[in-house]
């Protein structure tokens, strides 16, 4: 499907934020994604400024009314990788509260564009042995903290576990 105009006019808009490389999927009218970046409320206020009507914010992005489109979603997706490593290194409680205040934190917060790297070998077994708990995980959902949390806890007992399996396997 080609792009609408108004399509790329919103794709030049978000693709002028530092950091922001979004994408847009085949559907009509299309959601236009990006990988960690700039959080919605930043790509929210740089439609505005660029003269698109934003409203229904949602927690990773919100609608954008596109002149030759109906109302069209724009929201940030994390990387699997990256949002294991915010989970397993957030300071926020390993509780299902604790999950629920991560999100709010994160999707409220730009990230680095390049996404987190694991900090030496037993975190990346962590993140491997954690996203191998959560397969099929919905990274652009709300939820995605919530079954990180309830996954972890289930199997490893909290976050420290998961770590102290982790470090005796590299060590």
């Amino acid at each position: 499907m080609t792009p609408t105009p108004g399509t790329l006019r919103l794709l030049a808009t978000l693709g002028a934020v530092p950091e922001l490389e979004p994408r847009a999927d085949n559907s009509f009218p299309p959601v236009v994604t990006w990988d960690d970046g700039p959080c919605g409320w930043t790509a929210a206020k740089a439609l505005a400024a660029g003269g698109f009507t934003v409203g229904e914010h949602f927690w990773g992005g919100a609608l954008a009314d596109v002149p030759d489109l109906e109302p069209c979603v724009f929201q940030r997706v994390l990387r699997p990788r990256t949002a294991a490593l915010l989970y397993l290194h957030a300071p926020e409680p390993d509780t299902a509260d604790g999950d629920a205040t991560l999100a709010a934190r994160v999707f409220a917060t730009d990230l680095p564009g390049a996404g987190h790297l694991p900090d030496g070998p037993a975190g990346e077994l962590a993140v491997h042995l954690l996203l191998g708990e959560v397969e099929g995980c919905d990274f652009a959902g709300d939820a995605v903290f919530a079954t990180m949390g309830a996954a972890v806890r289930r199997t490893f007992g909290g976050r420290p576990g998961l770590f102290e399996i982790a470090h005796r396997v590299v060590i």
